[in-house]
């Protein structure tokens, strides 16, 4: 198993399954007039990238873990 492609997997598929949580719309500050549109895109991002920490980071593990453990095989397979 390359650690690399492990970490690499598990990041982007965390990054895939916040996606949604970062996209969506009725966050609070979105009806706080003062608020600039930096702090709005900084806050959808942590809000999508938070909830749910724990659920999304096991899925991403797991996936990460598998595709790792996979592209491995494939690897000792072809020599």
């Amino acid at each position: 198993m390359s650690w690399k492609s492990f970490f690499i997997i598990t990041i982007i598929i965390y990054i895939v399954l916040s996606l949604p949580g970062i996209f969506s719309i009725g966050y609070v500050i979105d009806w706080v007039p003062e608020a600039t549109a930096f702090q709005k895109v900084k806050g959808y991002v942590v809000e999508g990238l938070t909830t749910n920490f724990l659920f999304k980071l096991l899925i991403a593990v797991i996936v990460g873990l598998v595709a790792s453990l996979y592209r491995n095989r494939n690897s000792l397979v072809k020599s």
